[in-house]
């Protein structure tokens, strides 16, 4: 089985979260955050500015404010120090579910392989700029085929 573009988006993700000085768990939490959110872009055809429109409204009566500051690099919410999309906060838990879970561990462990080495060899300025990862780093990679 092929892996798809969602699990992979999540590791690559994690590894540049490592890689910028994030820990490994709040690291995994921003993997799924940020491909749920890319996948939320492709929807709302990549307008930053309607995905925080729609966040704030989605999110929950009883929170009274979302963080943009501790994720800014990410632009992605936090609520409680955590990731936060879709109207939920995103955990270490979520990222195994989409990466482990579902492919099992070795197919897991290609997957994080697979982004580990694209991140290694990606330069600061592309990990530090949405932007430049996009277009730089996930366009080229986004169709390896990973078969698990």
């Amino acid at each position: 089985m092929l892996v798809n573009r969602f699990p992979k988006m999540a590791a690559l993700q994690k590894f540049r979260a490592i890689k910028l000085g994030y820990p490994e768990e709040e690291a995994e939490a921003i993997g799924i955050a940020e491909a749920l959110k890319y996948a939320i872009f492709k929807r709302l055809a990549h307008s930053e500015k309607r995905y925080r429109e729609v966040e704030e409204r989605k999110k929950r009566k009883e929170i009274k404010h979302l963080d943009w500051e501790k994720y800014k690099l990410f632009k992605l919410a936090s609520y409680k120090g955590h990731p936060y999309v879709a109207g939920k906060i995103e955990t270490s838990e979520d990222y195994k579910k989409s990466v482990f879970w579902r492919f099992g561990e070795e197919g897991g462990e290609k997957i994080e392989e697979w982004a580990r080495e694209i991140i290694k060899n990606t330069p600061e300025s592309y990990l530090k700029d949405e932007q430049k990862f996009f277009r730089e780093v996930w366009i080229p990679n986004r169709d390896y085929p990973i078969n698990v």
